[in-house]
């Protein structure tokens, strides 16, 4: 078995999220909802170093998400290394792959990094999500460039007037009701729990879609600022913005 030693030199190789203008500033910043664990590690203090603006929540899915599309996982080398050891690192690139239209793994090499496996596991690893998952990979050469490259797409995939976030942290559903959740838990501020909910409230997907604000305020956890949202989208002429 070979041991790998990282190298500083970049291996070859993806709420609300609106931009706003910051006090005294002409530049946009940029929203990015990131799983609570990620709280205090070097990474996100690189990003908060870039202007971004950062909600925490408990994701099941991905680290970091930048839009309804765009989900990422980002993983230091040795954790790259560890989770191809226990295998996590290809369920959580089939989770991302089921749940968003274009998920990233984001690796941040580091220095010092040496552990038992070797060159052609890691390549292999790494062929596996991008070829068979389908999943694309990002290496930055350390924290703050995987931090930029994160920030750059970010800037680029949130374009174009805001948008809300729905948190997609769930695999495809594979019963009936579970696609009538998943359904409804697409309505902007609605996740999971509050589409089941909203469901046994108004019985159809059809029920929750109709409903009008007065009777989707009746429902805990949805207030005027919520229902007025909901009936926006579902109610709203494509095509046409505010």
């Amino acid at each position: 078995m070979v041991k790998v030693k990282a190298c500083r030199t970049k291996p070859e190789g993806q709420a609300t999220l609106a931009g706003y203008v910051k006090k005294g500033s002409s530049k946009e910043a940029l929203s990015i909802v990131a799983d609570h664990r990620e709280n205090g590690t070097p990474f996100v203090e690189e990003l908060r170093r870039l202007g971004v603006e950062l909600e925490f929540r408990a994701l099941k899915v991905g680290d970091y998400i930048v839009s309804n599309e765009v989900a990422v996982e980002r993983k230091t080398l040795n954790d790259f290394i560890s989770s191809i050891i226990d295998r996590r690192l290809f369920e959580q690139a089939k989770a991302m792959k089921d749940a968003y239209a274009r998920p990233l793994l984001l690796l941040e090499n580091e220095e010092g990094v040496e552990r038992g496996i070797s060159k052609e596991a890691m390549r292999g690893a790494l062929l596996s999500i991008v070829l068979d998952i389908g999943v694309p990979a990002l290496v930055g050469k350390d924290t703050r460039d995987a931090a930029e490259m994160l920030v750059a797409v970010a800037k680029r995939v949130q374009r174009g007037p805001p948008n809300d976030l729905s948190i997609k942290d769930r695999r495809k559903p594979q019963t009936p009701d579970g696609e009538r959740e998943y359904v409804v838990a697409s309505l902007p501020y609605v996740e999971a729990t509050l589409a089941k909910r909203l469901l046994t409230a108004f019985k159809t997907v059809e029920g929750v879609f109709t409903a009008s604000e007065e009777e989707l305020q009746q429902i805990d956890k949805i207030g005027p600022k919520k229902a007025k949202r909901i009936r926006e989208v579902v109610s709203g002429e494509y095509g046409r913005h505010p």
